[in-house]
């Protein structure tokens, strides 16, 4: 299997055709389109523990209280 890297260049030679998109979104899209399910969930945890929010009691709380 290629690198993240490789397939993230893969992807974003396939999204230069896209209108509308900033070089930020592509470079987000890309990275979305190129990751494995395990490792788009890698990231998404380490999203919420950036924020405080990896563990059930902090995910509770914050839902309460938005």
């Amino acid at each position: 299997m290629k690198s993240l890297e490789e397939r993230i260049q893969i992807e974003l030679k396939r999204l230069a055709r896209k209108r509308g998109l900033s070089e930020d979104e592509r470079l987000l899209y890309a990275t979305s389109l190129a990751e494995t399910p395990d490792e788009r969930w890698q990231r998404n945890r380490q999203f919420l523990k950036s924020h405080g929010l990896s563990t059930r009691s902090a995910l509770k709380k914050y839902a309460l209280s938005s």
